[in-house]
């Protein structure tokens, strides 16, 4: 991927036109985004994007011949454009392209391509008309992978759950887990039918845990740059009484920056461990921090609650 305003953008406009396409993206996709440019010392090339409903959100990219590269604001302002005038202009583009056979699970659609999952959420017509029991409910799990399912059918939604569970475990740009319906004439967050709730749970457990690995390289870098040392635990996910459930770990002595997890590990020096549910450290005044613009979130440990290991 190159950096955007790189001498492969065309350098008008007019002539960048037939060459754009638009993307879905989530927070975690933009958080990503902005710590590996910050890494490289060029946060001002983050790409521009327009929200949809809840974390979703879709941004303008060139497709181009050797890169796909995303636009950002200082691009968009060498062409003399706005945001809309992108967006409408990558929407066209796609004309004419023939709009991809959707794969059919139960109830579920399944839509496997970028550039339509990413105008679906800007030209809902899309999917309005798909055969659903209810108003279309849409679920952007990575970057090329659009679930549509109705919702007035919980069991179909646990399909749809399901499906981005697996989906979410591809090498794949991860996008959201927040299902989001058409209500009127456009998104909104929607909330899982009781029935799915469980399955909606595990997907968000594995989600945090995917999530969270994908961000511990990235965040380990930066912290060696900028000091002081803190370690960033890995969290791992378990089954246990057929329920998912996910542990990270805080060492005695070493300064954590924690992810949300639903046990912590306390090691002690000696080396001895206790499992200890997060929700009783989350209990004691002052001892997490929470470290702002993470997603999904991380605190930071400001002491070893020794205490919790007697």
């Amino acid at each position: 991927m190159q950096t955007p305003g790189s001498p492969h953008l065309p350098p008008t406009f007019d002539l960048a036109r037939e060459q754009l396409s638009v993307r879905p993206m989530g927070a975690l996709t933009l958080q990503l985004r902005h710590f590996r440019l910050a890494l490289q010392g060029a946060a001002a090339a983050l790409d521009v994007v327009q929200p949809i409903a809840a974390d979703l959100c879709v941004g303008p990219y060139a497709d181009l011949p050797d890169a796909d590269v995303p636009l950002s604001a200082d691009q968009l302002a060498r062409w003399g454009v706005t945001l809309p005038q992108v967006l409408d202009a990558a929407v066209v583009a796609g004309f004419g392209r023939p709009v991809p056979a959707a794969q059919r699970v139960e109830s579920v659609h399944l839509f496997q391509d970028v550039r339509f999952a990413g105008t679906a959420l800007l030209r809902p017509e899309l999917v309005r008309g798909l055969p659903v029991d209810g108003d279309p409910v849409v679920l952007v799990p990575t970057v090329g992978d659009l679930l549509v399912g109705g919702s007035q059918d919980p069991v179909g939604l646990t399909f749809l759950a399901r499906m981005a569970d697996r989906l979410i475990q591809s090498p794949a740009l991860p996008v959201s887990i927040q299902p989001v319906t058409l209500r009127g004439p456009g998104w909104v967050s929607f909330a899982w039918p009781e029935a799915a709730q469980p399955f909606a749970d595990a997907l968000r457990r594995r989600w945090d845990t995917l999530s969270y690995a994908r961000q511990r390289p990235l965040l380990q870098q930066h912290y060696e740059r900028v000091g002081p040392p803190t370690a960033v635990p890995e969290v791992g996910l378990y089954e246990r009484d057929g329920a998912t459930v996910t542990v990270t770990s805080l060492t005695e002595g070493v300064p954590a920056v924690l992810p949300m997890a639903d046990l912590v590990s306390l090691v002690r020096t000696a080396g001895a461990a206790t499992p200890v549910p997060m929700d009783r450290l989350r209990a004691v005044p002052g001892l997490l921090v929470p470290v702002p613009g993470t997603a999904p979130p991380r605190v930071y440990a400001t002491r070893f609650p020794i205490e919790l290991t007697r």
